[in-house]
């Protein structure tokens, strides 16, 4: 009986123990992890300090079955993921390249008079009042008192009255008259005048919209479009353009300018990617969207030089003979510029991430997202330079496979 209740006494106690230990080893061993972001391990309940969830208690692995082809998804969710979308194979294929640009409406400047005083005097009136006034050819502008003309006009009239028959002494004395801007009948006035008059006529040798002598059609419309001083300028019959009644000028003065408002220049916002693409004489397709289903045909007349930046100035030129486009709108184009063989994705396919782009590889059945780099783009489709081949299997939709947060990791 001694020796049984000693062996019942060691059992109790070695079980009673081996309780306790258990319980400070289970204690020991609890660890809490976030559920979005398993890198958060901690002894203890709390919130995540990346997301802020509250962090649940994690299981040991003997204790929960898992599928191991899975790790590197749970593992690298940014570089790696599942999915279920078409794929695709990239295709080498030549396609019709047409290069979409935006564009602003501009004034020719090979198209811009300036109107200037063939002869010095006073103005005593102008018939050219304010900004975009539409002035026809032989049209008077002003009539000025002008002494030096009238000495040279007196000149004229006391030498064809001396010598009548002596056409070949008044050969320089008409072609000064001519330089000076007089036409034919006011000669023939002189030449009936038995005393000239100090006041003469002057008559406009070009026809167009008159603006302003500092009317500057390169910058009007892209630095000075805001600018509170140019605004008036805008609109026909608005603004003073500086030719004054009793204005004193010389010979050479700027009056003021004459534009053609059917001869416009068009300028492009061409990518830099497309330059290799682009000639001079190359076929423009333009469209407003004032008349959507109307198509104005131009041609590229210049090419700026490239400055290093993500987008070159490409200058249209074409003649408006309706007048349906407005200085300043924005238009959109199409340049037709031929055919380019080369490897080819759905332009959906790839991820532009700024520096870089990116497309979705299946691997193992698993999308591994590749670093790619691409040329032009031509209709839906973009081309690839490197980054995968003909036998490379990718998603036809990479923004499907895409994160929250759009954050991607390329191999």
């Amino acid at each position: 009986m001694l020796v049984f209740a000693i062996a019942t006494a060691v059992t109790i106690t070695k079980k009673g123990n081996d309780k306790g230990s258990d319980r400070t080893e289970l204690a020991q061993g609890k660890k809490y992890v976030c559920s979005m972001h398993p890198q958060v391990i901690r002894d203890e309940p709390g919130d995540c300090p990346i997301c802020g969830m509250f962090l649940i208690e994690m299981v040991a692995q003997d204790q929960n079955s898992f599928d191991s082809s899975l790790v590197g998804i749970v593992r690298c969710v940014n570089s790696t993921v599942l999915g279920s979308v078409k794929n695709v194979f990239p295709v080498t294929d030549t396609l019709p390249v047409v290069i979409e640009a935006p564009g602003i409406i501009n004034y020719d400047p090979r198209r811009v008079q300036s109107i200037s005083a063939r002869f010095a005097g006073y103005i005593e009136k102008t018939f050219v009042k304010y900004q975009f006034q539409h002035i026809k050819k032989g049209q008077k502008i002003y009539e000025i008192f002008s002494p030096e003309v009238y000495t040279e006009r007196w000149n004229y009239v006391r030498l064809i009255q001396t010598y009548p028959d002596r056409d070949d002494l008044t050969v320089e004395a008409l072609e000064w008259f001519r330089l000076l801007g007089l036409s034919k009948g006011q000669v023939d006035s002189i030449k009936r005048t038995t005393i000239p008059d100090y006041h003469l006529p002057v008559y406009s040798y070009a026809e167009g919209y008159a603006v302003s002598t500092d009317f500057d059609p390169e910058n009007f419309f892209i630095n000075g479009f805001s600018n509170s001083r140019n605004s008036g300028a805008l609109l026909a019959g608005t603004g003073n353009i500086g030719l004054n009644d009793g204005l004193t000028v010389e010979t050479g003065t700027p009056l003021f300018k004459l534009i053609d408002v059917r001869a416009l220049r068009v300028d492009l916002k061409v990518k830099s990617e497309f330059t290799p693409l682009l000639r001079e004489g190359q076929q423009v397709m333009l469209t407003d969207a004032a008349y959507p289903e109307k198509q104005f045909k131009a041609y590229i007349g210049q090419i700026e030089p490239l400055n290093g930046g993500l987008f070159q100035t490409v200058k249209v030129y074409l003649r408006d003979e309706e007048q349906l486009l407005l200085p300043g709108r924005q238009i959109e184009a199409r340049i037709i510029t031929g055919s380019r063989e080369g490897l080819w994705v759905p332009a959906t396919a790839v991820v532009d991430l700024g520096q870089s782009s990116s497309v979705f590889v299946l691997e193992d059945n698993k999308y591994i997202a590749r670093e790619v780099r691409t040329g032009i783009r031509a209709k839906d489709k973009t081309e690839i330079l490197y980054g995968v081949d003909e036998n490379t299997l990718i998603a036809e939709k990479a923004l499907l496979l895409v994160d929250s947060d759009g954050f991607i990791n390329a191999n």
